[in-house]
């Protein structure tokens, strides 16, 4: 239990650290630059999802995720597939959502090393065991991205920071952020964290390095290969497809999962005004950021799932116990102190991390459902939940965003239909879907006899 505490709470304070980075962002910059930087970011984000391809829970669930070949293998195969689906996106979409070019391209790059290669480098280190360095790779990322906030708008931060506390009055030219570069803000911000980004990867390519694992791993797969011939030998550069098969598997476990909060951002940007959106940004970095507990603890438990409900109590405990009073502080003080911290820039900012507090604490109790089926095989099950609940959530949002249009509220102002507040309605979609998923997830759950004899069975099956 200690050590996945300790795992789960460096995660916490990395993801913590990068949402402090976006908070502080936004408090430099006016609302529709930071809703533009939130747009790009969130589809180069669900660019990377789709490129992953699930490699890095094959990574870390299979025999082969100790080794260097194999993650190399994953990387490949995952960043060349992203480069391929960026340039896509840049040339055809993202001049049709008023994305800058610049801006987009950065967050791309940033994205390509933190949702492919460093999930996939963490993944290998977890395998290996090494949580030390899992740690250390999560401070770095939110480091990497801290560095970049300050040569976006150290200065100006600072300023704003010592009026803010002591009262001070200081002048336009010491409180607007400069950037660096000659670039505004935003750009200097996405450019250099997608650099640092990259180091960040480079530098865990070499700290996930075993030379005697990776000599034991590819001997083993000179021997399952023996006599293949030149033609198989040159196809065992790529993953298998036994590998692709079970990537692809959790691929569509990912893409629900982003579908719940990140992708309410692009959703809101079809509906609503830049500056709207730019509060369900800082609100989802607050929450998400909360969401890396329970998420991290399934990724610590993944590969012990077969020892059995013992270690499956212990999640349960922890999760529900953190969850409760979280969700409770955060929606009781996080509004008013983010009101307070970003000047009543972001219009209705209190309304929706009400929300979206209310969204983590039901989504920290399906997650531990989810572990639950996840454990005694009902994969099956429990991708009927998310897809379920994944299209309510996009399929709600874009009903609203249609539904706001068709309203004659194309300069994103929140419309009405009826008395009905269409911006309230639009945040109460993912309450409804995580609700749902976790009545379905409850139902799907077998009795304790019934999940033994299914372990029973899956040892069995095993053996």
């Amino acid at each position: 239990m200690s050590e996945a505490l300790i795992f789960s709470l460096f995660n916490l304070m990395a993801r913590g650290l990068s949402s402090a980075a976006g908070l502080l962002l936004a408090r430099a910059v006016a609302p529709e630059a930071f809703g533009e930087y939130a747009l790009a970011l969130n589809y180069a984000v669900l660019l990377g999802v789709l490129a992953r391809m699930g490699g890095n829970e094959v990574l870390l669930v299979t025999r082969d995720g100790a080794s260097g070949a194999a993650l190399r293998r994953w990387m490949g195969v995952g960043i060349s597939l992203y480069a391929l689906l960026a340039i896509g996106f840049a040339v055809g979409i993202a001049p049709l959502l008023g994305l800058s070019a610049f801006i987009f391209a950065f967050c791309a790059l940033r994205a390509a090393a933190e949702q492919v290669g460093l999930q996939m480098i963490n993944s290998r280190l977890q395998r290996q065991e090494r949580l030390g360095r899992v740690n250390l790779m999560t401070v770095l990322i939110s480091l990497a991205v801290a560095i970049a906030v300050a040569c976006a708008a150290g200065p100006a931060l600072y300023h704003q920071g010592v009026a803010l506390v002591t009262g001070a009055e200081f002048g336009a030219d010491l409180t607007t952020p400069a950037g660096m570069f000659g670039l505004a803000p935003v750009p200097t911000f996405v450019m250099v964290s997608a650099i640092a980004l990259v180091i960040v990867m480079a530098l865990g390519m070499w700290l996930s390095r075993d030379a005697a694992a990776d000599a034991r791993a590819e001997a083993d797969v000179a021997v399952g290969h023996e006599g293949v011939g030149r033609k198989g030998a040159g196809q065992r550069r790529l993953p298998s497809k036994a590998d692709f098969a079970r990537g692809r598997g959790f691929l569509y476990n990912n893409l629900m999962s982003f579908a719940y909060l990140q992708a309410w951002v692009i959703l809101a940007g079809l509906a609503f005004a830049p500056a709207q959106v730019a509060s369900v940004s800082v609100v989802t970095s607050i929450v998400f950021a909360l969401y890396v507990f329970p998420t991290s603890l399934y990724r610590y438990y993944l590969p012990k799932l077969t020892h059995g409900d013992a270690r499956l109590k212990e999640y349960l405990v922890i999760a529900s116990g953190f969850a409760l009073p979280v969700a409770g502080g955060l929606a009781l003080v996080a509004p008013w102190l983010a009101e307070h911290f970003l000047s009543g820039a972001y219009p209705r900012l209190t309304l929706t991390l009400r929300a979206f507090a209310l969204v983590y604490l039901v989504h920290a109790f399906v997650t531990c459902a989810f572990t639950r089926l996840a454990a005694l095989r009902l994969n099956g099950k429990r991708l009927l939940c998310q897809s379920t609940g994944a299209t309510l959530v996009v399929g709600g949002g874009l009903a609203i965003a249609a539904l706001n249009h068709s309203l004659g509220n194309a300069s994103g102002d929140t419309g009405s239909l009826l008395g009905i507040d269409l911006y309230r309605l639009f945040l109460c979609v993912p309450v409804a879907a995580e609700v749902v998923m976790l009545a379905m997830a409850i139902l799907f759950q077998p009795s304790l006899s019934r999940g033994g004899k299914a372990h029973e069975d899956n040892a069995a099956a095993s053996a």
